[in-house]
């Protein structure tokens, strides 16, 4: 539970500084992959004591999130929400790196 509030409280100053649709999408995305990079942290480095606990209670990515914290129609609809973010953020990286060339 502590950490979907922490991840709520990221996005919501993030987008309370940064307020267009797209700094939304890269929130949501770098909260995801923050998540992914902890968890793989997590499991190929054992941690122990105080730190140990901690990253025993990080999930592992939104979708973790989503599926602890909701259930049935209302997963699927944020689960296919989720999936339609990383298609919008694989867009953003397309578009920046082609004009870049």
């Amino acid at each position: 539970m502590e950490a979907i509030i922490i991840i709520l409280v990221i996005l919501i100053l993030i987008l309370l500084f940064k307020r267009t649709f797209s700094s939304a999408i890269y929130a949501i995305v770098i909260v995801d992959i923050f998540l992914r990079l902890v968890d793989f942290l997590r499991s190929y480095i054992k941690f122990t004591g105080e730190i140990g606990k901690f990253f025993s209670k990080i999930p592992g990515s939104l979708n973790i999130v989503i599926k602890n914290a909701t259930s049935g129609v209302f997963t699927d609809i944020l689960l296919w929400g989720l999936f339609i973010i990383y298609v919008i953020f694989l867009y953003y990286v397309i578009r920046y790196f082609m004009k870049k060339r």
